[in-house]
């Protein structure tokens, strides 16, 4: 897998509405508690963005988004540096991702934290000219995706690409769905 910038998308349960002011406040404390394993630098509200990213967690190899976008809040993990080795970057978005989802939850920052679900997820492949939003964009990368999704879930899962070819490669994963394209 040459791809390095990998975006996974966690959907919140509906009604969630992030609360920028507590979510700046909570990923600051994540900063001073190093409760990451990787370097992370700074907090940016971006509240001002409509149907985007809310805040930001920036860090040096990734970044972590409480984000609106697609008017569905949640939380996105943007993978942006080449390390891990490439047989290994899926796996790994998906481990830092998971991990960011659970603190997350059980932060006491929040007065109502988020629930985020592993049952519907938005997987977004960024490098546009290695992998474009095209059937033969996508099918370099189905072998490993179909792959690595069946040992993670262990059920069947749907995969839907979806957007246009001007958008990075997108999929919809979604364990709930018996359908595949």
């Amino acid at each position: 897998m040459e791809v390095h910038r990998i975006h996974l998308k966690l959907y919140a349960q509906p009604g969630f509405v992030i609360d920028t002011e507590r979510s700046v406040r909570v990923f600051h404390q994540w900063i001073k508690d190093r409760v990451l394993s990787e370097q992370i630098i700074d907090v940016a509200d971006y509240s001002h963005v409509h149907h985007g990213p809310r805040v930001a967690l920036i860090g040096h190899g990734a970044d972590y988004y409480l984000d609106d976008s697609e008017g569905r809040p949640g939380l996105l993990y943007f993978k942006k540096r080449a390390a891990p080795p490439p047989h290994e970057r899926l796996a790994d978005a998906f481990r830092h991702c998971f991990t960011a989802a659970r603190l997350l939850e059980r932060d006491a920052g929040f007065d109502a934290p988020p629930t985020l679900g592993t049952g519907e997820l938005r997987l977004r492949f960024v490098d546009r000219l290695l992998a474009p939003n095209t059937d033969a964009g996508y099918e370099p990368l189905r072998e490993l995706v179909e792959h690595f999704l069946a040992e993670l879930y262990r059920t069947p899962v749907a995969i839907v690409r979806e957007g246009t070819e001007r958008e990075p490669l997108s999929l919809t994963l979604d364990k709930r769905e018996l359908r595949q394209t």
